[in-house]
């Protein structure tokens, strides 16, 4: 028997949205699954250092991706900053191994760029993206009187959907405490932020302000906190 997946919608500038525990955004009326930060080639960039890492992670988040967007039957995932660590991305290996997953990928698949993503913006960049099928779109984009962006804005602006800032929640229980990945609506900026999709990434516990909204990731549940 499957375990039971508890998902959390919230409206955001009139438009339902879906908080999934896969670290992922449902947008119904769009059909798109929105990641963040997803750091392709993180553990590669620790293997050329010396670590003993295998690309385990990178496969298992690869498989989470697709599951997620199966399950909500996505038309395209859009990833919004952080595709990729380094150039580490591209070793040997690394490339052959994204070019399969994509191959089994049955939905769309763009990227608004983020600091990381800068490699990809070049016209040798623009090849793997082309590789990987990948569109590349603004830095910002417009949709349906939301904005899509890598960076939560400094000001409050139209609601914007971004990552960034890998937000996570300090949860404590019986003398005992645990870091979880979470959503976190910064009403200060009108901005959802979504946790690092990577499992390699490692969060930052925010502070929340008062009118803040927080939404802790644990297994297959999206709690409020």
């Amino acid at each position: 028997m499957s375990p039971t997946v508890a998902d959390q919608t919230l409206t955001l500038g009139g438009h339902e949205m879906q908080l999934l525990p896969e670290r992922a955004i449902h947008w119904p009326h769009r059909r798109w699954l929105l990641v963040a930060d997803t750091h392709w080639g993180k553990c590669q960039t620790f293997r050329d250092a010396g670590a003993g890492l295998s690309s385990g992670p990178l496969r298992a988040d690869l498989e989470r991706l697709r599951l997620a967007a199966q399950r909500v039957d996505a038309q395209r995932i859009v990833v919004l900053g952080d595709l990729i660590h380094s150039r580490a991305t591209f070793a040997p290996g690394m490339r052959e191994l994204l070019a399969s997953w994509r191959g089994e990928l049955n939905c769309e698949l763009a990227l608004v760029p983020g600091n990381h993503d800068r490699v990809l913006t070049g016209p040798r960049g623009a090849q793997h993206l082309r590789d990987w099928a990948i569109e590349l779109l603004p830095e910002r984009v417009e949709a349906d009187g939301l904005v899509l962006a890598h960076e939560p804005p400094d000001i409050a602006g139209p609601p914007t959907l971004c990552g960034h800032v890998h937000p996570a929640v300090r949860m404590r229980g019986r003398g005992e405490s645990m870091k979880l990945p979470c959503f976190w609506f910064e009403h200060a900026c009108n901005a959802l932020v979504l946790p690092a999709f990577s499992s390699f990434a490692d969060g930052a516990c925010i502070k929340s302000g008062p009118e803040d909204q927080r939404w802790a990731i644990a297994a297959d549940r999206v709690l409020r906190v």
